[in-house]
């Protein structure tokens, strides 16, 4: 089972949760992502942007402990989605746990410069260039990197299907 990659949501609020979601210790529950797969900066890693859940015939999968809260997606068996850099991809599977994380921000190495944002997951953390998810994790302000944690929950996702679905916008 590969555990290299992560699929990033950044779920806020705003976005529609069903009341029928149930608690972080549930039994497993379909569901359904959209989102942008982007290469980590580390060989093998990736992340996935824009990042969006398509509500079943049972609702939303979410639990309730996750609303209005950051949440980041750990994908188990992601070989068919971290072929597919650069393409939107719809990825169906079962939500198995919940449980809480961190994106923690540092001082670029990549390049150009900047932040890193790396998401601590089980066994590996991935690390992406700010650039890339900045907008979703909100960096705006920070001084001292190393000092902010964002606290999130993680949420272990058991792919059982993915199709690409175009380019990434």
């Amino acid at each position: 089972m590969s555990r290299s990659l992560i699929a990033l949501a950044i779920i806020m609020a705003a976005m529609p949760l069903a009341a029928a979601a149930q608690d972080a210790n549930a039994k497993t529950k379909e569901i359904t992502l959209h989102g942008c797969v982007m290469p980590g900066l580390d060989k093998g890693t990736y992340v996935m942007t824009q990042v969006m859940e398509m509500p079943g015939p049972g609702g939303a999968a979410m639990p309730a402990v996750a609303h209005g809260r950051r949440v980041l997606f750990w994908l188990h068996d992601d070989d068919d989605v971290k072929k597919n850099a650069g393409h939107m991809v719809m990825v169906r599977g079962e939500l198995r746990d919940m449980d809480k994380s961190a994106i923690e921000l540092k001082a670029g190495s990549q390049k150009q410069g900047g932040l890193v944002v790396e998401f601590e997951g089980p066994g590996k953390n991935v690390r992406a260039a700010n650039d890339v998810v900045g907008s979703a994790v909100g960096t705006a302000g920070r001084v001292a990197p190393e000092q902010n944690d964002i606290p999130t929950y993680l949420a272990h996702i058991a792919v059982e299907e993915v199709k690409v679905m175009g380019a990434c916008r």
